[in-house]
Order: C-alpha cells, then sequence, then structure tokens
C-alpha cells in the first residue's frame, strides 16, 4: 500500500461508515424525533459527567505519569496539558500528544523517552482492566448477551487475555524483521523498554493499587454516563448494557480506524445495542451523544485554560520548532516527532 493510498484509507472507510450510520438512523422517525426532543437538564447533566471523567482520566494517567518520569508532576499543571492535548486532537491527530511531550520537557523537565514509556503504558493498563472489569459485571448480571454467538462475558475475557500479552508477542515477532529498518529498529527499541519497565511496575503493589483504582472510579463514573446518555433518549438500558457500551467505548478510543472513530464507533454501538434488544439506530443516536457532549466538555475546560493560543501556536509550527530543538531528545536520543510515528492515544 502506497503513502497516499495509506493516507486517504481513513478518510474514504469515514465516509461509508458515516454513510451507514446516517441511514440507520433515518430509516427509523421515532429515533430521530427522540434526538430532537432532548432535554436540557439530561444534557447538562451529561455535560458535567463529561467535565468530571476528564479530570478521572487525568489523574490516572497522572499516576503513570509520575512512575515513569520519577520526578514530581503537579497535578494542575499536568490536568491542563491532557485537556490541551486532547482538544489539539480535535483539530490536528496527534498534535495533542505532540504539545504534552515538549510542555513537559520545557516546564517540568520530564524527557521525551518517559513521556512515551508513560503515553504506551497508561491506555495498555486502562484496556486490560476495564476489559476484566468488564467481564466480571457482565457475568454478573448480563450472562445471556451474546455478540456474534459468542457470550459477551467470555469475549471480554478472552480480549483481557490478548491485551495483557499482545506486547510479549509483539517483542516475539519484531526480531523476525529486518534490523535495517529504522522503523523496525524503532518498535523493538520502545517495545522492549515499554516491556522492561511494565513488568517491573506491575510488581509495585502501591503504584498498581493507586492505577486500578482510578481506573475503577473511571469504569464507575463512565458507565454511569452511558446509562445517563440511553435514559435521556427514553432508551431503558441496565448495569449490564451500560458497561458494555462503555468497554466497546473504551476500545473505539484507543483502536482508531477512522479519525477520531467516527462513525466506526456508531457502528459499533449499533451492533451491539441490536445485540442487547434495542434497535440499531438507538446505539447510533447515544454514540453521538456522548461524542457531542464530550466535544462539549472540552471546549468548556480547555478554552479557558489556553486553548486557542495552544490551536495557534500549533498550526503556527512553533510547537514542532521547538520538538526539534537541540535538546529534545529522551535518554535514548528519541525525538519528540517519536511521539507521532509511534503508538497514538
Amino acid at each position: 500500500m502506497n503513502r497516499a493510498l495509506a493516507r486517504s484509507l481513513p478518510w474514504v472507510l469515514l465516509v461509508v461508515a458515516a454513510a451507514a450510520s446516517v441511514a440507520l438512523v433515518v430509516a427509523s422517525g421515532d429515533d430521530l424525533r427522540s434526538l430532537a426532543d432532548l432535554r436540557p437538564g439530561p444534557l447538562a447533566a451529561l455535560l458535567a459527567l463529561q467535565v468530571v471523567y476528564l479530570g478521572v482520566q487525568s489523574m490516572r494517567f497522572h499516576v503513570v505519569l509520575v512512575r515513569f518520569a520519577r520526578r514530581p508532576v503537579g497535578v494542575a499543571a499536568w490536568t491542563r496539558l491532557f485537556v490541551l492535548g486532547r482538544f489539539l486532537n480535535l483539530f490536528v491527530p496527534q498534535a495533542g500528544n505532540v504539545y504534552r511531550a515538549v510542555e513537559l520537557r520545557r516546564r517540568l523537565g520530564v524527557t521525551i523517552q518517559d513521556f512515551l514509556v508513560a503515553f504506551v503504558n497508561a491506555p495498555w493498563l486502562a484496556m486490560i482492566l476495564n476489559f476484566a472489569f468488564g467481564a466480571v459485571f457482565v457475568a454478573a448480571f448480563a450472562r445471556h448477551v451474546e455478540v456474534a454467538g459468542w457470550p459477551l462475558w467470555a469475549g471480554l475475557v478472552a480480549a483481557t487475555a490478548v491485551t495483557a500479552l499482545a506486547p510479549l508477542v509483539a517483542l516475539a515477532i519484531l526480531p523476525l524483521f529486518p534490523e535495517r529498518l529504522r522503523a523496525t529498529a524503532w518498535a523493538r527499541a520502545r517495545l522492549a523498554e515499554m516491556v522492561a519497565v511494565t513488568l517491573a511496575s506491575v510488581r509495585e503493589g502501591r503504584y498498581l493499587a493507586r492505577v486500578t483504582g482510578w481506573t475503577a472510579v473511571a469504569f464507575v463514573q463512565a458507565s454511569v454516563l452511558v446509562w445517563v446518555s440511553f435514559a435521556a433518549l427514553g432508551v431503558g438500558a441496565g448495569v449490564a448494557e451500560a458497561v458494555a457500551f462503555y468497554v466497546l467505548l473504551q476500545v473505539a478510543t484507543y483502536v482508531q480506524v477512522t479519525p477520531g472513530n467516527l462513525g466506526v464507533q456508531e457502528l459499533a454501538f449499533a451492533a451491539l445495542s441490536a445485540g442487547f434488544g434495542a434497535s440499531a439506530a438507538d446505539g447510533v443516536l447515544v454514540s453521538t451523544v456522548v461524542r457531542v457532549t464530550g466535544v462539549a466538555a472540552l471546549l468548556v475546560t480547555a478554552l479557558p485554560a489556553g486553548g486557542l493560543e495552544a490551536l495557534r501556536a500549533t498550526r503556527a509550527g512553533t510547537v514542532a520548532a521547538e520538538a526539534q530543538r537541540p535538546g529534545s531528545t529522551g535518554a535514548s536520543g528519541t525525538r519528540v516527532e517519536g511521539v507521532v510515528d509511534g503508538p497514538g492515544a
């Protein structure tokens, strides 16, 4: 696949997936009317929950960052960078991650290499824990729910195991690729370090307890957010349904197929909604409500924190220029652009 096709394919898939999502909703007039009849009260509650969710996610990442940065990083300073990073990613893919890396190095002395390790480690641990929490909740409250003929709880157990083993499998496969390829050498070095420091960190009971605790808080709080989204649309949903949709939302966050997974997330929600006995259009509309209120929460929190200034700096190229400045490397010589070329969050 040539570079031009690789760049255009996600946008082609976005158009196809978005068109399919719209078609599902248009086919159901009742669902369209329920979206138009959303009351201000539930929308305000959803916006508040989204703002709280940003804070909880920031705290979870902060625990991981402090562990791997090996130096103090203030909660307020990091929360601002976390929110601004999410805001910038709305407009320029990966721009927020570059911004965080540069600002952490410039303001707090955190090396790019340490940020990269935390950047990969945080979502990996979150996915493992969310799959595990989801498997427990679905097994307890909705063992009968199936996806493609398989029990949902069993699929979540399998996803937990696969996610946990993925770095070790990748580490075993990478030596099969030629070492002269720069990308392969970069991936092998970063993955080897990530696996080593992760295995060391999970032996630290206090650190693992803090990560698990914040992930559990995010899990419960975001499951409530999904439940409120269904309730706002007048669609009945239980604990198991809310949990399953949140786990799917997490997968959509970390596994990007289209920009922002627009369309893909909606179709995934539609399939799961149908699996629970509701209409596919209900899933599309819930995904839309979650997406729109999430963007609104970012605007509400990022703009007062300097979002427009950060966006201007990103578009003007000053952040990239800072990234290329001498001294913008970590302990192993990894430059800031490695954040862009490396795994995304």
